[in-house]
Parts: structure tokens; sequence; C-alpha cells
């Protein structure tokens, strides 16, 4: 019952991308501005959250699928590859985003460095934030 409701809370997340990117299309063409990637941005949430609606529908249409996803999703295998692949993308990010504030500076970028800086900042408070609830719990 427990991944029934994971699956439930996974289609509502859906709805919420599709419900932000639909703000960001709408609030673009109301306030005529001249910012392609807000739209952009707000149609790619759109269709994900329109792939994601569909996945649900497609892994909730019986019960054997359901199960099958199941075993996929919590399989130590599959989790410890997802993890791996967290981990990875983690750190290349950091390091990525870490390189690019250097080179910004260096050609005088300093805002955009700036606010990639604080990206990284950000991801690393929540990544700590995270661990500490997460190391209390177990």
């Amino acid at each position: 019952m427990e991944f029934k409701k994971k699956l439930k809370t996974r289609l509502y997340i859906a709805i919420i991308y599709i419900s932000l990117g639909i703000m960001m299309i709408t609030g673009t063409f109301a306030i005529k501005t001249d910012n392609d990637f807000i739209s952009s941005f707000g149609f790619a949430l759109v269709v994900m959250g329109i792939v994601r609606i569909r996945n649900y529908f497609m892994i909730t249409k019986n019960e054997e699928t359901i199960k099958k996803q199941q075993i996929a999703e919590t399989d130590e295998r599959n989790l410890s590859i997802l993890n791996k692949a967290k981990s990875a993308t983690f750190t290349i990010y950091i390091t990525l985003m870490g390189t690019a504030v250097i080179i910004l500076s260096l050609f005088n970028m300093s805002d955009i460095a700036k606010y990639i800086a604080y990206s990284v900042c950000l991801l690393v408070v929540i990544y700590w934030i995270a661990y500490w609830i997460y190391q209390k719990r177990s």
C-alpha cells in the first residue's frame, strides 16, 4: 500500500510541474516580456509533467505492473546504481560550476559567477541538511 501512496505522490508532483509550467508560459505572455528562456522552461515543465502522468497511468494500469515497478525500485542493485549516479552527478556539477565560477571571474563576468557560486553553495547546504536529517533517522 505504501508504494501506491508513493506513486500517487509522484502524480501530484507531476500536476505541480504542469501548473508551474503553465504559469510560466502565461506569465511571459501576460507581461509581454522578450525572455524566451522562461516560457521555454515552462514548456519543458509541462512536457515533463505530462510524461510523468503518462508513466503513472502505465504503471498503475494493473497490479502486475505495480508489483514489477516496486521490485525494480527496491532492488538493491538498482538502488546502488541510483546512489552512485546521484553521487557522480553531484560531484560533477560541483566541479564544473566551481570551474565556471573561476573562469567567469577571470573574464570579469562577476555577476554570473556570483549566481553560479550561490547555486553551488545552496546545493551544498541542502546536501548537508539532508545528510544530517538522514543521519538522525538511522
